[in-house]
């Protein structure tokens, strides 16, 4: 009868400790309720280790909604109960959901889930904003996995993420997620502007180029992929390609001065300073302070003068006629640079190279009014 008795009583104690933690469940459901959250989290906590509660799907979405309160809170210090609430809050949904066969609780566990979604991209859209970009990559990726958890795609979240790697010199995850993007033909052009960038910056030049050429057939007119593609070719020395690039580009954006300042060096580049000069021309037509243009234009004159001039003094004594005609080719040249030449002093006054240049135009020129008046400077 004793025996009986002792075992009823052992009986008793081990039921009355899982009501026990049972009840702690209900304590955390009471304080958070309540608004009491750090004494919510506290008995949660207890719950979900002990064997009679750890594996209830209710217990851990418990657990979820108070940490999604403490992270959603507007009061610092109910935030400063955990800085991760929010990551905890999904660690527990997601949890939850694996444990609720029944999917009674899936309703109201993707309502918080969509919420916590809203929290992270905002955190993102902080971090970015701050220049945090590490940071940005891992909130966007926690929406990012939220919505995997609902086998979903969140090309938002991806294209943040990707985003986010290009600024941070993160390459690997740019062109992994720019990627995922391209497999779900996310519509904007910059994925493969940015998808573009990360593998150039990995060392796949090839791929850079199939990337930015796959975006241009669908964008045909997206200015940035454009530049994108003329930038490749001006690295990859290929010239002729980047000038049919870059006359695209002037096509759909004419009135863009820098277009030209890049076309006129790649001709200048392939020895063809007469197209140099029409597009150097044409930049300053559309910005006439435009530095590099204008000094780039006075260069090809005095370089074509510099010519000149060595093939006058490499003459024959004799040959005077022939002299004076090259000569004054090469003055005529001279003259032509010189307002560009000048235009560059005026926008770059302590310009050296200009400076210099100026001096043996006007020497050879026998302008010594303009060289007395430059050499007092």
């Amino acid at each position: 009868m004793k025996k009986s008795l002792i075992l009823i009583l052992l009986g008793l104690v081990v039921s009355m400790g899982g009501y026990a933690q049972k009840n702690k469940r209900t304590s955390a459901y009471m304080y958070n309720k309540n608004g009491q959250y750090e004494k919510a989290m506290n008995a949660i906590n207890e719950a979900i280790k002990h064997p009679k509660t750890e594996n209830d799907a209710k217990t851990w979405m418990y657990r979820g909604i108070i940490y999604y309160n403490i992270a959603n809170d507007t009061s610092a210090a109910i935030n400063a109960l955990d800085p991760n609430a929010a990551k905890i809050a999904v660690e527990s949904f997601k949890k939850s959901k694996a444990l609720d066969e029944s999917k009674s609780l899936e309703g109201q566990t993707a309502l918080y889930l969509l919420n916590l979604t809203n929290i992270f991209y905002q955190k993102g859209a902080n971090n970015f904003r701050d220049e945090d970009f590490s940071s940005a990559i891992e909130n966007f990726k926690q929406a990012f996995e939220i919505a995997e958890m609902d086998n979903r795609f969140d090309t938002v979240a991806a294209f943040n993420i990707g985003m986010s790697g290009i600024y941070s010199n993160q390459y690997e995850i740019a062109s992994e997620f720019m990627q995922k993007c391209v497999d779900v033909q996310f519509n904007d052009p910059r994925v493969y502007l940015y998808y573009s960038r990360a593998e150039k910056n990995l060392g796949d030049t090839l791929k850079a180029f199939e990337v930015v050429d796959m975006g241009r057939e669908i964008f045909p007119t997206d200015k940035s992929l454009q530049l994108e593609q003329a930038q490749l070719y001006l690295e990859t020395g290929e010239n002729e390609k980047l000038i049919n690039s870059l006359k695209e580009s002037i096509a759909a954006d004419p009135t863009n001065p820098n277009l030209y300042r890049v076309i006129g060096q790649t001709y200048e580049n392939l020895g063809d300073s007469d197209n140099a000069l029409v597009y150097y021309k044409k930049a300053i037509e559309l910005k006439p302070d435009f530095g590099d243009a204008i000094f780039n234009i006075g260069a090809i004159y005095v370089n074509r003068a510099s010519v000149l001039y060595t093939e006058a003094n490499n003459l024959p004594f004799e040959e005077t006629e022939k002299y004076n005609k090259i000569k004054g080719e090469a003055d005529a040249n001279l003259h032509e640079a010189l307002p560009y030449l000048e235009k560059s002093l005026e926008l770059n006054p302590g310009d050296e190279i200009v400076i210099s240049a100026l001096k043996e135009a006007y020497a050879n020129l026998q302008m010594n009014d303009k060289l007395k008046e430059l050499m007092d400077k």
